[in-house]
């Protein structure tokens, strides 16, 4: 194992607020209001808008054989909908209100097109998008799931998953970057760049899985350069382990080292398959007990 110091230019831990337009996708988990609060952080910090996703789902009529005019009952189910839908609008308004951070409440019905879709159209508009994780009920899991394949793989746009059960530290004072010599990893570390200028200490992390490979540290010194060309204060880490501990790896770098973010490219082995079978992606994305910051 290694590590490599590449200190960045003076004056350069101080958070760059590129995020100016900060989205936060509501899924109507218990972790909504830990996605809003790291979002309000943000843009605290940068001087950016917070915009709130609230997606309605508006259930499709049903016409039968018999008849061409749909149930009555739909038309009272759609009032129910909206006015729910209304009250919670109107609840996070005055809790942005609360927060002095410019804000606004974006609600869009949905009735043919999947929520996430819908979503991840709405959030082009963005800087960043930000989504709560899931906890562990598999109906929990599943929604906020497809809300996060869609949004990373359509939107254009990284995504900040934050946990559910405790607060995020935003901006981040430490940070690791899971560096792999892939697009997906490269772009992460790009687009995070407005969050780990402003860091004090940044380790680009290289796991080697590959035992019986010599180790070839010069990838990861070479894109630690370059961070610090563009004022991060990055460190070059290199460590060992076979391809099931990588997730685990990473996170508990993050621990060791105090960070408060990590940085990680999003299914660079294919969705279906890291879903299916477990990936780096999806363990961070169920596990990390610190925000991760995924492009793709």
């Amino acid at each position: 194992m290694s590590a490599t110091h590449i200190d960045a230019p003076a004056g350069s831990a101080t958070y760059q607020g590129t995020y100016r337009e900060i989205t936060v996708a509501l899924t109507g988990a218990a972790g909504d209001v830990c996605a809003v609060d790291a979002a309000l952080d943000l843009a605290r910090a940068s001087g950016g808008h917070v915009r709130l996703l609230q997606l309605l789902m508006m259930p499709t009529p049903f016409v039968d054989a018999w008849s061409l005019v749909p149930d009555a009952g739909f038309s009272q189910a759609y009032d129910e909908i909206r006015e729910a839908g209304r009250r919670a609008a109107e609840r996070w308004r005055e809790y942005l209100a609360a927060q002095q951070v410019p804000g606004e409440v974006q609600s869009l019905e949905t009735q043919y097109v999947e929520p996430a879709h819908l979503a991840t159209l709405a959030a082009r508009c963005s800087d960043l998008i930000v989504l709560a994780m899931p906890y562990r009920e598999p109906i929990d899991t599943a929604t906020v799931h497809t809300y996060f394949a869609s949004l990373l793989f359509d939107a254009g746009v990284p995504v900040l998953v934050v946990p559910s059960n405790a607060p995020a530290s935003l901006p981040p004072h430490r940070a690791v970057v899971a560096w792999a010599d892939t697009p997906e990893a490269t772009r992460a570390a790009h687009d995070a760049l407005g969050l780990l200028r402003g860091c004090t200490s940044v380790d680009v992390l290289a796991i080697r899985t590959d035992s019986a490979a010599p180790a070839d540290d010069a990838g990861v010194e070479a894109f630690t350069r370059h961070l610090a060309r563009h004022g991060v204060a990055a460190h070059a880490v290199s460590r060992q382990a076979d391809d099931a501990a990588v997730a685990d790896l990473i996170m508990q770098r993050a621990c060791d080292s105090d960070a408060q973010l990590i940085v990680a490219g999003g299914y660079g082995h294919g969705r279906m398959r890291e879903w299916a079978f477990g990936g780096v992606t999806r363990e961070l994305f169920l596990s990390s007990p610190v925000p991760v910051f995924f492009s793709h």
